[in-house]
């Protein structure tokens, strides 16, 4: 599984470069495949001419690029994004996202939490919405609306019945 941060969550200390290495040298990659992986990955995100760059020198989408390089680096089934484009510009957000749609043409599970209600809506994917810890609404090309009213509820003795 891959996870990318709202608040990128990059080591500050380590180059791009070596921020998507981590995520191999910790899986104890060999040395030759970190070499063949972190370039082709940072090139599928657009930052490939960045990788001696340390995150402070980095824009807010370039940042985000790279937590969605090492997020995917390990080529996991599922990516689980958490409001990737909450800290973006709409040019980065949209940039991420289609990043994100080819993913999953590709043939992995990308689950976004996201409040962006005009990504959502132009996107026409699946929503599933939640409230209260219950799914309100599932919707094969959803977009951002009202969620379902909760079903009528019966109360008996202080307790719920449905």
């Amino acid at each position: 599984m891959g996870v990318v941060f709202q608040d990128f969550k990059l080591l500050p200390n380590k180059t791009v470069w070596d921020n998507v290495a981590f995520a191999l040298e910790v899986t104890e990659a060999p040395y030759r495949e970190i070499n063949k992986r972190v370039p082709a990955v940072l090139e599928l995100v657009g930052i490939k001419d960045k990788h001696r760059s340390l995150p402070q020198q980095l824009s807010g989408g370039e940042q985000q690029r790279v937590a969605l390089a090492r997020a995917i680096v390990n080529s996991p089934a599922v990516i689980v994004a958490d409001e990737p484009t909450g800290n973006l510009d709409p040019d980065n957000s949209w940039a991420i996202m289609r990043i994100l749609l080819e993913l999953s043409r590709m043939g992995a599970t990308v689950v976004v939490a996201t409040h962006a209600k005009q990504i959502v809506n132009a996107m026409q994917q699946r929503v599933i919405a939640i409230d209260k810890g219950r799914i309100v609404r599932d919707e094969k090309k959803g977009g951002y609306g009202h969620e379902a009213e909760e079903p009528e509820v019966r109360r008996s003795g202080g307790r719920r019945l449905f």
